[in-house]
């Protein structure tokens, strides 16, 4: 066996729900047992496209992190990301715990920032904090010091 045709078996070409992907056998087999390891084990079946790609019937641009968990160990998206539902999901489905594991210990942590975030609304600002009483107009107002913001009086009061 040529030494180019060695290499060739170990480069895989992905159909992921449309999305193409290239990775090797290494790094798809790299959790035993998991949906991936069973596939390219020869222990499930998979199914081809016209272009001979594995094709897998499942979330396309949410393989990228997958794929990418399987690269480096750990879990790892882009700043902002918000799909960490439809990646738990997807990371159940390729049998991959450890990758469940992240997911939720991610999603435990942003609930616990977002609990200890005080939602301050400059409407619900009670009059006593306010440094400054303005009259514009004959309308009473209240601001806090260095601020832009301006409060309607009456409705400060009522709320606070």
């Amino acid at each position: 066996m040529s030494k180019f045709h060695m290499i060739s078996e170990r480069i895989v070409k992905l159909n992921v729900g449309g999305t193409f992907y290239t990775s090797t056998k290494a790094t798809l087999t790299k959790v035993h047992g998991s949906y991936l390891w069973r596939l390219f084990t020869g222990d499930a079946p998979c199914p081809r496209d016209e272009k001979g790609s594995y094709f897998i019937d499942r979330d396309g641009p949410t393989f990228r992190h997958i794929l990418n968990y399987l690269r480096s160990e750990r879990l790892a998206v882009p700043f902002g990301f918000r799909e960490f539902d439809l990646m738990k999901i997807e990371a159940d489905y390729y049998g991959l715990p450890a990758l469940v594991h992240e997911i939720e210990m991610t999603l435990a942590s942003f609930k616990r920032k977002r609990r200890r975030r005080p939602n301050r609304k400059k409407t619900s600002q009670s009059v006593s904090e306010l440094n400054s009483i303005h009259v514009k107009n004959g309308d009473v107002y209240g601001s806090e010091e260095d601020s832009d913001w301006f409060y309607d009086y009456e409705s400060v009061n009522a709320i606070g």
